[in-house]
Order: structure tokens, then sequence, then C-alpha cells
């Protein structure tokens, strides 16, 4: 093998490892954008999962009021028939 021969080689290996490196990085950088559309997604349900935890909340504190409500009004019922049944 001559000089030429031999530095032909050896360009060809150093393209084909500057190939298999460019390779590599493009691979990272596909998964890279991978994980960051993954992070956007799961963002997105975090945001809309804490809107509706905060919903839910509302509809709790609303449902506990009326329940209070309802307790204080059932219990002057209870209270009115009461005064009724010993006044006869």
């Amino acid at each position: 093998m001559n000089k030429l021969d031999s530095a032909t080689e050896r360009f060809k290996t150093a393209l084909d490892r500057l190939e298999a490196g460019i390779h590599r990085q493009l691979l990272r950088a596909q998964s890279a954008g991978r994980l960051e559309s993954e992070l956007n997604a799961l963002k997105e349900d975090r945001a809309r999962l804490a809107e509706e935890i905060d919903r839910m909340k509302a509809e709790a504190r609303q449902a506990n009021e009326l329940n209070e409500r309802v307790s204080e009004t059932l219990a002057n019922a209870i209270e009115g028939i009461r005064e009724v049944l010993t006044e006869s």
C-alpha cells in the first residue's frame, strides 16, 4: 500500500467516524426533542388537573355550605315539630 492509499484509507476512516458522530448527535437531538414534547404535555396536564382540583374544591365548599343550611333548616323544623307536639 502506498502513501496515497494509506492516506485515503485514514481519510475514509475519519469520515466514517465523523458520520457516526453526526448520526449520534442527530439521535440525541431527536431524543431531546421528544423529551421536550413530553415535558410540555406533562405541564399542560398538570395545569389542567390543577384547574380541575380548584373547581372540585369550590364545588365541595358549596356542597358543605348547602349541607350546613339544610342541617340548620332541618334542625329548626324538628324543633318546630317538637314545640307543636308539646303544646298538644
